[in-house]
């Protein structure tokens, strides 16, 4: 077996092991899950830079493409074996794959090369078809950073989506909401942090349906529209009651059963 098929057997078993990892994205283990990947998969990921470094430029893009091909076709002849009924389960589990283990793992090391692999892998996914939903470029150090930052609130995403700046009403009632009342007890701060956990890949799926727009409005009305008025009424209790069950249907939906 020569270099290449090596590598390409190897990039199909990566896909294959991250599947195992879909309930692993979470704040507290996402960064040791891909330093595990890391250290496992080492060896393949130096044989493609020395694949590419020992490459002209000029017959780069031709071993670009031969090896950005390996997972999305792997990935759709697995699809094709899930039953119709079954198919969008798998497809949010196939993209957070992809977004949050594959690409950023594929592309860890920053190398040019590797980063441009990374780019026409998620093109073909795309244009393959292989699951109902976008898939966007991702690295690892953007996903670090949204669980540090907590930038990646589902409350945000919402109000960004129908344009309402990060000052606006709902935002400053839920963050107040947030402070002065969830983490004032310990059911509450256990709420929060676990928001805190699930939220980015929530919100990262989302974002992958063609009609985000329209599941954050369902969202808002849903769910953010009744809270805000039990805020207002005083209904504090209620209100927590409600955004609890906005985060186990959203878990449920996009991140595992």
């Amino acid at each position: 077996m020569d270099r290449i098929d090596k590598i390409k057997g190897e990039l199909t078993a990566l896909f294959d092991e991250m599947m195992d990892h879909r309930k692993d994205f979470k704040r507290k283990y996402y960064a040791s899950v891909i330093e595990d990947a890391q250290k496992k998969y080492e060896s393949m990921l130096e044989d493609i830079l020395q694949c590419f470094q020992q490459t002209s430029e000029e017959e780069k893009a031709a071993l670009t493409e031969e090896l950005a091909r390996v997972i999305p076709d792997h990935a759709f002849e697995k699809m094709q074996s899930v039953k119709k009924r079954n198919r969008d389960r798998d497809s949010i589990d196939y993209n957070l794959n992809m977004a949050v283990y594959v690409v950023p793992i594929l592309n860890y090391s920053r190398q040019k090369d590797c980063v441009e692999l990374t780019k026409r892998m998620v093109e073909l996914w795309n244009k393959k078809g292989i699951t109902n939903m976008r898939l966007t470029h991702s690295t690892y150090e953007e996903i670090d950073a949204g669980f540090k930052k907590r930038l990646c609130y589902i409350t945000t995403a919402v109000c960004e989506s129908m344009g309402k700046p990060d000052d606006c009403h709902e935002l400053k009632e839920f963050r107040k909401f947030r402070d002065s009342y969830l983490m004032e007890t310990k059911e509450g701060q256990r709420l929060v942090e676990e928001y805190y956990e699930i939220a980015p890949g929530i919100v990262m799926l989302i974002n992958m349906q063609d009609n985000a727009e329209e599941i954050y409005r369902k969202i808002y009305q849903d769910y953010l529209v009744p809270c805000l008025g039990f805020i207002e009424e005083g209904k504090k209790e209620a209100c927590q009651e409600h955004y609890e069950s906005m985060m186990r249907g959203l878990q449920k939906k996009y991140l595992y059963a």
